[in-house]
């Protein structure tokens, strides 16, 4: 059996491509061999072979390399190495019979499904296959509520899947509201693999501290946040790793994993840098992001609440617990959210044999 995932494959964010080796490693450990289908609609495709070539030229040559340069190539290598991907590609148009190429295709993880995004078209809700290939992995809708202007499309595209899920409890209402299908609430894709599976690849970045902070922010790392960590790295005798900095900015994924795995300490206001940190057991702090976009915080909250971490949020935090916590209460959590999520994954050729 073989499914292609359609995910979100431009840009370059770190919980993105993660995922989606999750989702590869996941529906492969069921038997099921996965491709990702490479979709480039509406925005600029940095993996065009010529740019590449060029960047590797002056790579070579010990030329300059801007930051985004360097982050294009490092996120190019962890792509070819650890993503299967299709010959297949989604731009414009969806490939003609595609459909028959695979027997499921998967939607999801990470936002596929936030209409705020220019990368959710049409092709996240996979449209062009057969309702019987439907399968939505834990997409993330990451918003309170669904703009009316998409509310009749979504509502068409959601209420055929054949094996519906999603990330956050407010997601499920969203699609239960629109279509009135009933949605299981999964975990991340990235917490069914294990510790020591994402250990086996991740990958130590050159000068990096024996110990320090993590600082990952998506949103603003202004000064507010930037002064309490700087407090909290003197009190500790820590060195502080920016994530966000220029001079870090080329950091590939694996090498993001290191970087969770053996800090002393994560501070972030990201999804994926709060999930790393639960599952490499690194203590971590949780900040409020600071941006100008539509609120993402439905998924840190279902994820907190979930693993009943809401005292690790910057706000409420106890100075004196930040580097003391226990994980044996998230593990178990942790666990059984893996066991719904195996539970999902059987179902897919379990009821592909019933419906034959």
């Amino acid at each position: 059996m073989k499914a292609g995932i359609v995910t979100i494959t431009n840009g370059y964010n770190y919980g993105n491509r993660l995922q989606n080796y999750a989702v590869q490693e996941a529906l492969e450990s069921v038997g099921i061999s996965a491709e990702t289908i490479w979709k480039t609609t509406n925005v600029f495709d940095t993996e065009n072979p010529v740019y590449l070539r060029k960047l590797y030229i002056k790579r070579f040559l010990h030329y300059h390399l801007t930051k985004e340069e360097n982050r294009i190539l490092n996120f190019y290598r962890f792509n070819k190495t650890y993503i299967h991907r299709s010959s297949q590609m989604i731009n414009e148009k969806v490939p003609e019979k595609l459909s028959e190429k695979y027997d499921y295709f998967i939607a999801g993880s990470d936002q596929v499904w936030n209409p705020y995004l220019e990368y959710c078209t049409e092709a996240n809700f996979l449209t062009f296959a057969e309702s019987l290939q439907k399968i939505a992995i834990s997409p993330s809708i990451a918003i309170e509520e669904i703009p009316e202007r998409n509310k009749e499309d979504f509502s068409k595209w959601i209420r055929d899947f054949r094996l519906l899920s999603v990330r956050e409890e407010k997601g499920a209402e969203l699609i239960r509201n629109l279509c009135g299908r009933e949605a299981e609430v999964l975990c991340d894709p990235t917490m069914y693999l294990s510790a020591y599976q994402w250990e086996k690849i991740e990958k130590k970045p050159e000068k990096c501290p024996e110990e320090y902070v993590l600082t990952y922010y998506l949103g603003s790392y202004d000064d507010s946040y930037r002064n309490w960590v700087q407090t909290f790295a003197k009190k500790q005798n820590l060195k502080i790793f920016e994530l966000q900095s220029e001079e870090h900015f080329g950091i590939a994924p694996d090498e993001f994993l290191y970087l969770i795995h053996h800090a002393t300490c994560v501070c972030t206001d990201s999804f994926h840098g709060t999930v790393f940190s639960l599952i490499f057991h690194t203590p971590f702090i949780v900040f409020e992001r600071k941006d100008g976009f539509k609120t993402m915080k439905s998924r840190l909250d279902t994820l907190l609440s979930k693993m009943q971490c809401l005292q690790r949020r910057q706000k409420e935090i106890d100075d004196k617990k930040i580097l003391n916590m226990s994980f044996k209460k998230t593990d178990k959590i942790i666990e059984k959210e893996k066991k719904k999520f195996g539970n999902f994954l059987m179902q897919i050729q379990k009821e592909t044999k019933e419906n034959a």
